[in-house]
């Protein structure tokens, strides 16, 4: 009764904190609107004036932005419920035996049932004697004694101390992944401007993130590289796809109207229940592969930094086995409009037969090669990313 008092306070406070962070971007949004109309009414005003106005209207709109987030994912850490459980009397007691037997005393366990029904374990241990064991290697051994498929979080530390500690484990998600891509540079230049990420973060989601700079060579690759790399700060950090994409659209923005252009294409999934959430600003058709059919993933929005709220346009399919996710930068498109046209892509895509990602992804980079007969006018990236069950 006291922990559910307390859990209960906590989460209060938490609600309280997310209405505050809710009220300051309120403040910050409306924050010399008033004066703005005024002014536009009274005075003529100098265009550096007017410039400088509008730029401190945006980084207000990105700062207001930055704390609306904060508050919904407050909300959401206070509103996520998660059950915390013991194991069976005797279960634990064989665990605890076995786990001996290896050098490791296990002390407290506990399993926690998250939302969305995949279990984690936290568990307290300490090696007997100075030697290294692996929380990978403890993983394997637990993964035989709860007959769970278990890994360490990526909080977990790399090896168990002789001091006692808490080491939390997960259960294995459903789909592992390969990638592969394969380019071409611009034959004017030695560098790509084409940006590409893929990684893991939060509770067994995955992101592939493509971005295609504006122009060519070290300036694009400036651009896009900005964009992925801050796209990958925002997720790790727990904020959504959307709101990542408008805060990066804010900095693009806020370092000068179309000057700072770059298209975004993101991929996100969730590898426990195979969802796949395609968002793209900008950005070069995507495709679904599932055996010899082939779907079309398009968008027909700007690209970020022109525009003060961008249109993404967002498309969620469930994975198969044996799925891939292809994704193109706009350099591919436009050598295929040099040939037969990119509307044939889809048909094209369907013929190969390669399992393997990269050799796809080169498959269909040197197929498109051809269709511009090597003359490359842009810079060409193609993302591949095939998707396995692993109890296949």
């Amino acid at each position: 009764m006291e922990t559910t008092t307390i859990q209960d306070y906590e989460r209060q406070r938490l609600l309280e904190y997310a209405d505050s962070f809710r009220e300051l971007a309120d403040s910050f949004q409306n924050f010399g609107q008033d004066e703005k109309e005024e002014r536009a009414f009274t005075t003529e005003g100098e265009r550096q004036v007017i410039l400088w106005e509008r730029q401190l209207a945006e980084q207000r709109s990105v700062f207001a932005g930055q704390l609306q987030e904060m508050s919904r994912m407050l909300s959401d850490i206070a509103n996520k419920e998660q059950s915390v459980e013991k194991i069976s009397e005797k279960k634990y007691r064989q665990l605890v035996r076995e786990m001996r037997g290896e050098g490791i005393l296990v002390g407290d366990l506990f399993y926690i049932r998250a939302q969305d029904g995949h279990r984690q374990y936290s568990i307290q241990m300490r090696t007997v004697k100075p030697v290294s064991i692996s929380s990978e290697d403890v993983s394997g051994m637990l993964s035989v004694l709860l007959d769970m498929r278990l890994v360490p979080h990526r909080n977990c530390t790399f090896f168990l101390s002789q001091e006692w500690g808490n080491y939390l484990f997960q259960e294995e998600p459903s789909y592992h992944v390969l990638t592969g891509s394969a380019k071409a540079i611009k034959q004017s230049e030695s560098v790509s401007g084409d940006c590409f990420e893929n990684f893991e973060y939060g509770e067994g989601n995955m992101a592939i993130l493509l971005s295609d700079g504006m122009g060519a060579g070290e300036r694009a690759l400036k651009g896009s590289s900005m964009v992925v790399d801050l796209m990958q700060r925002f997720l790790e950090a727990g904020f959504s796809v959307e709101s990542a994409m408008r805060l990066v659209n804010g900095v693009l923005l806020t370092g000068g109207a179309g000057q700072n252009t770059s298209t975004i294409d993101c991929c996100n999934v969730d590898l426990y229940q195979g969802i796949c959430h395609f968002c793209k600003v900008g950005a070069a058709p995507s495709y679904l592969k599932r055996d010899n059919l082939v779907e079309q993933i398009s968008s027909r929005n700007l690209p970020l930094g022109l525009v003060e709220e961008p249109e993404s346009e967002s498309v969620t399919r469930y994975l198969e086995d044996g799925d891939y996710i292809i994704l193109l930068s706009d350099g591919v498109v436009d050598a295929m409009n040099q040939g037969i046209g990119e509307a044939a892509l889809p048909e094209i895509i369907s013929r190969f037969q390669s399992r393997n990602p990269s050799e796809l992804a080169n498959d269909i980079l040197a197929y498109v090669l051809r269709q511009c007969r090597g003359e490359v006018r842009d810079d060409m990236t193609v993302l591949v990313t095939g998707f396995w069950e692993r109890t296949r």
